[in-house]
């Protein structure tokens, strides 16, 4: 169990390109089957159920949110770059989601957004040790 959250809720160390990728795609899903347990919970009726589905609801945002958090550190460290960059990352994240709604010249405003998603998935990282550890195998 400890290896599972230090793979996926870990700050330290470097994730290259594929894992990710792979990585965000998990935590999404393991996210999700709360967040539907939750959603199931909130039209069962009494408010006792409310508020249970909304603490499942609760728990499955926040465990989302570490888990990609955690990965787009440990891709910016790949990158050579500090943690913090994962603010501005996380805040372009969400304008860029919040604008997928909106009409198609709004979604064409954002589309530098998406590109910050592309660079992060795709750019290599470096190829050797940086300062945040050993090149990932």
């Amino acid at each position: 169990m400890t290896d599972l959250l230090e793979r996926y809720f870990s700050f330290r160390g470097r994730l290259a390109r594929l894992p990710f990728f792979i990585r965000c795609i998990y935590v999404n899903i393991a996210a999700m089957i709360p967040l539907v347990v939750g959603l199931a919970l909130f039209t069962n009726g009494g408010r006792l159920w409310w508020w249970a589905g909304f603490a499942v609801v609760l728990i499955s945002f926040a465990m989302l949110g570490v888990g990609l958090a955690s990965a787009f550190v440990r891709r910016l460290h790949d990158l050579g770059l500090s943690g913090y960059h994962a603010i501005w990352i996380g805040a372009a994240e969400a304008v860029w989601t919040a604008l997928t709604n909106a009409p198609l010249h709004a979604i064409l405003m954002g589309l530098p957004l998406f590109a910050i998603d592309l660079w992060l998935t795709f750019w290599p990282g470096n190829a050797g040790a940086n300062r945040f550890g050993d090149a990932p195998g």
